[in-house]
């Protein structure tokens, strides 16, 4: 299949380029600045007069065009390896890199203790700074952390061992996942493939195919679970010590971090999961309705992932076509978005060929100084690959979007990223359902609405049900990797019921998000977005032609507002409260109640 290949080279031509070396060298001298700037200005802050201010302002704005400089690298690099996992070079650059950062934080942290802790008219006056104007909303989210802050001193040692500690974690998970080797077992032969192509394996029409693959990845695994236990150990015991130390005058818990880092409360997040708790039995009618059309009692765990078997196409789709198919989608609710696919498309912004040595997953990123985003995926042809490229494009879209806004306010938090993302991918299956004509197109496409309502309310709060117990055991003690299994084991079986003929005991393993360092519970936020996603969707026809302008502006407010906020601006609505994520899991119910009645 002929799949794209991503152009970065705009960006820089190699890493031997002069420009990537003019951008390094940048960024040291930044460092070397904000170093000695800091150390003539820290002992003012005490009692800080206008020249403090005007000095602490000046290495603010220093540090947000090194930031700019420093994540164009970070992302190139990132670029190069999520390609090949195995390029020495890259990696080498990477580590490099990670140690100029972790210096550049170590340096700016007394900066940073000083704005958390100064008083509000202190504050006031650092934020009036044109050029800092857009900073207030985060430093404000951040200045209700102060309680949790540690001395200068250790901070300062925190950010350094942040390198080899916690990093290396991930890092080291990051490189075993890209040079694993899965087995593929057929009746008559054995090949050798990449993890990534593994994985992709699991989505395709062929039975045997996901079989082999699903069972290939579980017998990788299992030669590696001490590893990846050990990871998931160290990241959770490092933030539990971090946690421990800062609860100094306040108990800091493992969610806390979570929470502050989406910018949502504890009530909303308690809200989000009893609706699905509540909703757990109707759910589970679409993993027992993909297998009746499977013709199967149970699904097996190979087919969590399958497109339709009943479907009027009997090849997997090219990557143009699956492209134009989501640019015409896009275009039903605004051409803006359906000519921004084209564009994608047309500058080789978009990786997705099949290599061995790429790395697992899907993401969207961009590049800090040209402000263009990039969507990496393994494309294969099926259903859930058009639908994981919407899915990205939609990251991408939302991005784009706000590409003129101050760069403060263009970091918006998991929760509303995966908002946009949902969206697209609504907008795409909608799109379909509406289309299909025959009976095969319509059992397909909805097909696609069901099996994302299994993943997200059910797959999405099994992982966090998982790690939240997870983290509750790591406090006491060291947990094999016997023990994950169980764990996992029985966190299958309370959300799947006995839909399945067999959980996946080693989901913790071979599932990227639950190994990422500078992260944690990264599951709960796709929940939310899909819900809410679902929410501005149902506005549609309410809205008309305003639609667009009120998502968009949604959008652009994600980076500047809290996701309560938010939602209360634009939509009027409590999200702390379970009757505001009924109404989405509502819809969602009538999706799986027109299958069930379309399948008989």
């Amino acid at each position: 299949m002929n799949t794209p290949a991503w152009n970065i080279e705009s960006e820089y031509p190699s890493i031997n380029s002069k420009p990537f070396q003019s951008d390094w060298e940048a960024v040291v001298t930044f460092l070397k600045q904000m170093e000695s700037g800091v150390a003539a200005v820290k002992d003012h802050f005490a009692n800080p007069d206008a020249a403090t201010i005007s000095k602490v302002q000046d290495l603010y704005i220093l540090e947000e065009k090194c930031s700019i400089l420093l994540g164009n690298l970070f992302t190139y690099l990132h670029c190069i390896l999520s390609v090949d996992a195995t390029d020495s070079e890259a990696k080498g650059r990477v580590s490099e890199l990670e140690s100029i950062h972790s210096k550049i934080s170590q340096a700016l942290t007394p900066l940073d203790i000083f704005m958390k802790r100064c008083d509000e008219k202190t504050f006031q006056q650092l934020v009036s700074h044109p050029d800092l104007k857009g900073h207030e909303f985060i430093w404000s989210q951040k200045r209700l952390q102060a309680i949790y802050l540690l001395s200068e001193a250790e901070e300062t040692l925190l950010e350094g061992l942040s390198v080899t500690g916690h990093n290396a974690w991930g890092n080291l998970y990051s490189n075993l996942s890209g040079k694993m080797k899965v087995q593929l077992k057929y009746p008559d032969r054995t090949e050798e493939v990449g993890l990534a192509k593994a994985h992709s394996l699991t989505r395709t029409s062929n039975e045997l195919d996901r079989k082999v693959a699903w069972l290939g990845i579980q017998e990788a695994w299992t030669e590696h679970q001490e590893t990846a236990a050990g990871v998931l150990n160290a990241l959770a015991g490092w933030r539990h010590e971090v946690n421990s130390k800062r609860s100094h005058k306040k108990e800091m818990s493992f969610l806390d971090q979570p929470l502050w880092d989406n910018r949502i409360s504890q009530e909303t997040l308690q809200a989000l999961m009893t609706a699905c708790e509540n909703n757990i039995a109707d759910i589970q009618k679409a993993p027992a309705l993909m297998a009746k059309v499977l013709k199967k009692k149970q699904l097996d765990p190979w087919d969590l992932l399958a497109p339709s078997p009943v479907s009027a196409s009997t090849t997997e789709m090219s990557f143009a076509d699956g492209a134009q198919l989501i640019s015409d989608s896009f275009a039903q609710v605004s051409p803006d978005m359906a000519d921004f696919v084209k564009m994608m498309v047309k500058n080789q912004w978009i990786e997705g060929r099949v290599l061995p040595n790429k790395t697992t997953g899907a993401y969207c990123t961009g590049f800090s100084k040209s402000l263009e985003p990039r969507v990496y995926m393994t494309y294969m042809g099926s259903n859930s690959d058009v639908s994981t490229l919407a899915h990205e494009l939609g990251h991408a879209f939302h991005s784009w979007v706000m590409r003129d806004m101050p760069r403060a306010q263009m970091n918006y938090p998991m929760t509303l990223a995966e908002t946009a993302s949902i969206f697209a991918e609504t907008v795409l299956h909608d799109a379909l359902i509406q289309k299909a004509s025959s009976f095969e197109e319509k059992v397909e496409f909805a097909w696609n609405d069901v099996e994302g309502a299994m993943a997200l309310l059910l797959n999405i709060p099994t992982r966090f049900e998982f790690e939240k117990k997870f983290y509750e055991m790591r406090k006491e003690r060291i947990v094999d990797a016997s023990e994950l299994r169980k764990l996992m084991d029985e966190t299958w079986s309370k959300w799947y019921g006995t839909t399945l003929s067999k959980n996946d005991d080693l989901f913790w393993a071979h599932k990227l998000h639950f190994h990422i360092s500078g992260l944690s519970f990264y599951n709960f936020p796709y929940t939310f977005g899909y819900l809410f996603s679902l929410s501005i969707y149902a506005r549609r026809k309410e809205l008309g032609s305003n639609f667009m302008k009120t998502y968009v502006e949604i959008l652009r407010d994600t980076g500047r507002m809290t996701a309560e906020d938010l939602i209360q601006k634009h939509l009027g609505e409590d999200i702390r409260r379970p009757e505001f994520w009924q109404k989405s899991i509502d819809v969602v119910k009538e999706k799986i109640n027109k299958f069930e009645k379309l399948i008989q």
